[in-house]
């Protein structure tokens, strides 16, 4: 398919041309390779303020939309290629978004010191989901979680405490990638798989998120954690240390089968719903069941076989496969299944 008639299959296309026409021309020598993140205006601009930073991450948005849209459609582009293309998308506004508003609430507060370490402290964007996955479509929302190491409080004229700052922070890294502006908006965001969700805090200390995985965490939240990703910010390896334990546990987790069967249950009531008959998300057979099956099978037996702890469904089936903990012929069933579905 050539580009003017892929274009013409995409209202979204025509949307954004007709808003910046010099993108066609962009677009069209481009389309040959992968969206390239060292080429000259692929990295947003974090010079000016808030309301610049915006226009820039949309412009951006609208420029990786086009090009994976006509590589897509013309045949070009792998499932593979579209996801690790808007899941880079999402790390890159993420991080402009956090490193700006942080040097801006750092010229007014000063910067976070930890009460234990006296050393700064950065806020950790935590990608949840597809995003922890690498597995990011056109259509997704991003699902975080914001963590950040110690309590304490600010070093600048105007103190505030660091759970001030970092919810500060926050909001303002949402508002810069999912308010709807006059140029659309970046990824809307989801922040129900925090913490007590939507009734808790935005952020969360590593000791305040440790208290509670290991005091209310419930098996759902094993699976929601399973896929998570720091993205930005320091001390990874600290945060991977406090949900490691949780997600899996150091036996063969048989006593995971009972939550798994509550979350398994859910799945299914909800894809014997009439509407959802021929979802490919959320049906019967659809690619929730495939990510379900391999991820509890990770669950329980990733205590004791860190190879089987990685992100992303299709690299946990291969790894599942690889263990001899599912038959070659029902990986490559899933395998198939699941890119079938995702590019539908």
């Amino acid at each position: 398919m050539d580009l003017a008639r892929a274009l013409a299959f995409s209202h979204f296309a025509s949307q954004a041309l007709a808003a910046a026409p010099d993108l066609a021309g962009v677009v069209d020598a481009a389309a040959a390779a992968p969206f390239d993140w060292n080429a000259p205006g692929t990295r947003p601009d974090t010079s000016g303020d808030a309301a610049e930073l915006g226009r820039s991450l949309r412009r951006l948005r609208r420029r990786v939309f086009l090009h994976t849209l006509v590589r897509d459609l013309t045949g070009r582009a792998s499932l593979a290629e579209v996801c690790a293309t808007h899941t880079m998308l999402a790390d890159v506004a993420l991080a402009a978004a956090t490193s700006f508003h942080a040097r801006e609430l750092d010229a007014v507060h000063g910067a976070p010191i930890g009460a234990e370490s006296g050393t700064p402290q950065e806020l950790i964007v935590v990608g949840m989901g597809k995003l922890g996955g690498g597995e990011l479509n056109v259509s997704s929302d991003i699902d975080l979680v914001f963590v950040y190491p110690e309590e304490g409080e600010t070093s600048g004229p105007r103190t505030i405490a660091n759970r001030e700052y970092f919810d500060r922070l926050g909001r303002r890294v949402i508002t810069a990638l999912h308010d709807v502006t006059a140029d659309g908006y970046v990824f809307r965001v989801d922040m129900r798989l925090r913490p007590y969700g939507e009734s808790g805090p935005l952020t969360t200390s590593f000791a305040g998120l440790e208290n509670y995985l290991v005091t209310q965490g419930r098996a759902w939240e094993r699976y929601a954690w399973l896929k998570a990703r720091a993205i930005t910010g320091a001390r990874h390896d600290e945060l991977a240390a406090l949900v490691t334990p949780f997600v899996f546990r150091k036996y063969l987790d048989f006593g995971a089968f009972e939550g798994l069967r509550d979350i398994h249950r859910q799945i299914r009531d909800q894809g014997a719903r009439r509407d959802y008959a021929g979802n490919v998300k959320l049906g019967p057979g659809g690619i929730r069941e495939i990510e379900f099956i391999a991820q509890a099978l990770q669950i329980v037996r990733g205590g004791r076989d860190a190879d089987l702890r990685v992100r992303g469904t299709l690299p946990a089936l291969a790894a599942l496969g690889a263990r001899g903990l599912l038959p070659p012929l029902s990986v490559s069933a899933l395998t198939d299944a699941y890119v079938f579905l995702r590019s539908v």
